[in-house]
């Protein structure tokens, strides 16, 4: 298996566990990635280091670095609707991203994972599952059987994901929440950390508590 060369979007806290996922799959030989740096757009990080590797440019320099793979690491409850734009920023192909799975990582046989996803230490994929592309799953989380997370979704630390969900496009799922079967979370919607979400959640609002109630007045609602 031979090198290849991989850098990493953005320098927050999901990186470092992307970071420590591709050291992971290097040391057991699941994968053979060589670290080039991260790409940050904050300028104090320029030139500093994160878990040895250092931040050596902004995200709209990617195409400069011939012949490296990316993955993004950037997403938070106040970034996660920007995801898009991010990887636009980039100008990079499709082709250019590659997924991030941690070995201690479960991954079904009929599950499907898209391009630049990562998946960190613990959690599960489910048969027929379906996770897009650029997707974030962090740590001990389960993605049950027959569910689809859609395209630039983050579901967070400890997130039990029941079958037969639809998990849409660019939503955002806190830690520790856990989603009931058949249900529908909308495209750039929302669910706080702990909930149990119980009904649909349409796209763009905001859930939280258990059951989950709408939150109305929240900042992060987006109005139809």
């Amino acid at each position: 298996m031979s090198d290849k060369s991989i850098i990493v979007l953005g320098a927050g806290g999901n990186s470092l566990g992307i970071l420590d996922a591709i050291e992971a799959a290097n040391a057991a030989g699941t994968a053979s990635w060589r670290i080039e740096g991260i790409l940050d757009d904050i300028p104090g990080n320029l030139g500093r280091a994160f878990l040895g590797h250092k931040v050596i440019g902004r995200i709209e320099e990617a195409a400069r670095f011939d012949g490296c793979a990316f993955v993004n690491g950037i997403s938070s409850v106040d970034s996660f609707r920007k995801i898009p734009q991010i990887i636009a920023r980039t100008g990079l192909a499709a082709e250019r991203f590659a997924s991030v799975i941690h070995p201690r990582a479960t991954i079904a046989a009929s599950a499907r994972i898209g391009a630049g996803t990562s998946i960190l230490a613990g959690s599960v994929i489910c048969p027929e599952a379906i996770v897009g592309d650029h997707v974030i799953i962090l740590q001990n989380t389960s993605v049950n059987h027959h569910t689809r997370i859609g395209d630039f979704a983050t579901l967070s630390a400890t997130v039990t994901v029941l079958g037969y969900i639809d998990i849409g496009r660019n939503a955002f799922v806190s830690g520790g929440s856990t989603i009931a079967p058949r249900v529908r979370i909308g495209d750039s919607a929302l669910v706080g950390a702990g909930s149990v979400v119980l009904r649909d959640v349409p796209a763009g609002h905001v859930v939280a508590g258990n059951p989950a109630r709408e939150l109305e007045a929240s900042r992060y609602r987006l109005d139809p």
